[in-house]
C-alpha cells in the first residue's frame, strides 16, 4: 500500500482524499485547521501550514521518518505549488522543481518565461510606482489589467478602464502580493476557458475544458468575477487544438515533465494567449466532479499515481462522453447570513448532480469586490447545454440564503 500526502484539507481537496482511499492508497492530510473537512478521509493527518513549505516538509519529513514512509506529494485546490515541490525534494519524491514552481508562483516571471520560450502572452510590464502606472495608461491606453505579482487567485485583480482612482487600485494590488510587486497585462477581448492538464513523461493531456462564464463581468467591474463554467466547450475543435498546444508548451516552459497544471487561457482573434498556467490542480470541484462528469475520465485518480510515480496510459486521459455539464454558483446580497434554507429542494431538481453550501448562519458575505462572494455551488448536467443550464438556474432558484 503506497502512501500519499495530499497538502491541503479544504472541503475541494477532500473529494482527493476520498478517492485516494478509494484506490487503495494510505492516505495522509496536512492542513493547519484541525477540524479541516479532509481529515475526516484521511489515515493520518498533519498540522502544517498549507502555504508554508518548509514546515509542511519538516513534518512530511518525520513522519516519513517516524511513522510511514511517503510516496508521493500533491496539492489539490491550494496554490501550494513551492510547498508540494519542497515537500517533494526534502523526501526524493515524484514532483516539478522547486524554481519550477517558484516561477509558476510568480506571475511576472511566469511571463517572461513564456515571452522567451515563445509561448503567446498578453503585453505586460512591471509596474514599480502608481506613477508608472499612469504612465502605461497614457502609451497604452486603459485597457489593461493590473495584478498582483505573486497573489492567489483573482485577489488584487482589476480592470485599468473600469477603475477611477489608479492610485488606489495600484494600492489594493500591493496590498495582496506578499512581495509588494505590482504588474499590469494588457486586457484582450475574447472568450476565456479554463484548462486542466495532466503531464505525462513530457506529453500534456487536457481532458479538462471548461468555457468560463463572466456574465456578471460589468456588474462587478473592475474586478473579474467568474461565475461557473460550461463543458464541453462551444470553441470550434480547431481553436480547442490550439489551446491544447498552447497549455503544453507552457507546461513545457516551466519544466512539468511529470505532474498537473491548470491554464487559464483567452482566445482573442481567433487565436489563443495564456494568462496564467498554475503547476497544481485547480479548486472549484473543476478536477473533482465536473471533469469526470464532462468526459469519464478519471482525473483526480490519474493525477495521484502520477504523483506516487506510478504509469499512467494514454487511453485513461482520452475522455470516453462529451455530456453538458452546467456550474453556477449562488449570490446573496452581503450582509451577515440569518438562514440557508432550501439545500435538499435544490438537490431534488432533475438533472442536478451537486449541490454545495459553504455558507451557514453567522458567515459574513462581503460585497463584490477581488473574491468571489459565493455562498453556494450547483453542478448540473443535461441532454443539452440548455437543458443543463435550465437545472442549474432552477436549483439556484430553490436556495434561500438570506443576510442582513
Amino acid at each position: 500500500m503506497k502512501t500519499i500526502l495530499i497538502v491541503s484539507g479544504g472541503i475541494e481537496a477532500a473529494d482527493a482524499a476520498k478517492r485516494a482511499k478509494e484506490m487503495g492508497f494510505y492516505v495522509v492530510v496536512s492542513d493547519r485547521a484541525p477540524d479541516a473537512p479532509g481529515f475526516a478521509f484521511a489515515d493520518s493527518c498533519l498540522i502544517a501550514d498549507v502555504y508554508g513549505p518548509e514546515e509542511t516538509a519538516a513534518a512530511a519529513e518525520r513522519f516519513s521518518r517516524k511513522i510511514r514512509k511517503i510516496d508521493g506529494v500533491i496539492c489539490v485546490a491550494a496554490d501550494a505549488p513551492i510547498t508540494t515541490a519542497t515537500v517533494a525534494a526534502r523526501l526524493g519524491l515524484p514532483g516539478i522543481s522547486p524554481q519550477s514552481a517558484r516561477i509558476a508562483c510568480d506571475k511576472l516571471a511566469m511571463k517572461r518565461r513564456f515571452a522567451e520560450c515563445q509561448v503567446p502572452v498578453p503585453w505586460f510590464a512591471s509596474v514599480p510606482t502608481p506613477q508608472a502606472l499612469s504612465r502605461f495608461a497614457i502609451e497604452r491606453g486603459r485597457d489593461l489589467v493590473i495584478k498582483p505579482v505573486d497573489s492567489r487567485g483573482s485577489r488584487g485583480v482589476q480592470r485599468v478602464a473600469q477603475v477611477t482612482d489608479l492610485d488606489a487600485a495600484f494600492a489594493l494590488a500591493r496590498s495582496h502580493s506578499p512581495t509588494e510587486r505590482v504588474m499590469v497585462e494588457q486586457y484582450l477581448d475574447g472568450p476565456q476557458v479554463s484548462t486542466e492538464s495532466i503531464v505525462v513523461n513530457g506529453e500534456c493531456f487536457t481532458p479538462g475544458f471548461s468555457d468560463r462564464n463572466y456574465e456578471y463581468l460589468e456588474r462587478y467591474a473592475p474586478f473579474f468575477i467568474e461565475n461557473g463554467g460550461d463543458l464541453p466547450s462551444h470553441l470550434p475543435q480547431e481553436t480547442q487544438a490550439k489551446v491544447r498546444d498552447v497549455v503544453a508548451r507552457a507546461a513545457a516552459a516551466l519544466g512539468v515533465t511529470n505532474g498537473t497544471v491548470k491554464g487559464d487561457i483567452v482566445v482573442h482573434n481567433g487565436e489563443p494567449y495564456v494568462i496564467e498556467l498554475a503547476a497544481r490542480l485547480s479548486g472549484g470541484f473543476f478536477c473533482t466532479r465536473e471533469i469526470p462528469l464532462n468526459t469519464g475520465v478519471d482525473f483526480i485518480g490519474a493525477a495521484l499515481k502520477v504523483a506516487l510515480g506510478e504509469t499512467v496510459q494514454a487511453d485513461e486521459l482520452e475522455p470516453k462522453s462529451f455530456t453538458p455539464v452546467i456550474q453556477r454558483y449562488a449570490f446573496p446580497d452581503p450582509g451577515r447570513v440569518v438562514s440557508v434554507e432550501g439545500a435538499e429542494e435544490a438537490r431534488a431538481v432533475p438533472g442536478v448532480a451537486e449541490v454545495v453550501v459553504t455558507a451557514k448562519p453567522g458567515d459574513v458575505i462581503p460585497p463584490a469586490g477581488d473574491k468571489r462572494p459565493s455562498a453556494a455551488m450547483v453542478l448540473t448536467t443535461g441532454t443539452s447545454r440548455e437543458a443543463a443550464l435550465k437545472a442549474a438556474n432552477d436549483a439556484l432558484a430553490q436556495l434561500r440564503i438570506k443576510t442582513a
